[in-house]
């Protein structure tokens, strides 16, 4: 699944940044197929890890409406300097 890829930050292409975008979208992509052949049906599709990691997975279409919510959730949060931090 070669695509092109948009995120929050501008990125180019054939960085190591773009090339890793990319392996995240195949992988969700393959996940969301095996997923689908245990029959179920999902728009949305997430991981979550104990560590606190979330990883969501759906349509382009859906983005805007999510991202509002992200936005509006975390207006004030300071930055993430760590993966771990919370």
């Amino acid at each position: 699944m070669k695509t092109e890829i948009e995120t929050n930050l501008s990125i180019k292409k054939d960085t190591e940044l773009y090339k890793k975008a990319q392996a995240l979208l195949t992988c969700a992509y393959e996940y969301w197929q095996e997923y689908r052949k245990l029959g179920e049906p999902s728009a949305v599709v997430f991981v979550e890890a104990n560590s606190g990691h979330f990883v969501l997975f759906t349509r382009s279409e859906y983005k805007e409406a999510i991202m509002s919510v992200v936005r509006t959730e975390t207006y004030g949060e300071p930055p993430l300097e760590h993966p771990f931090e919370q």
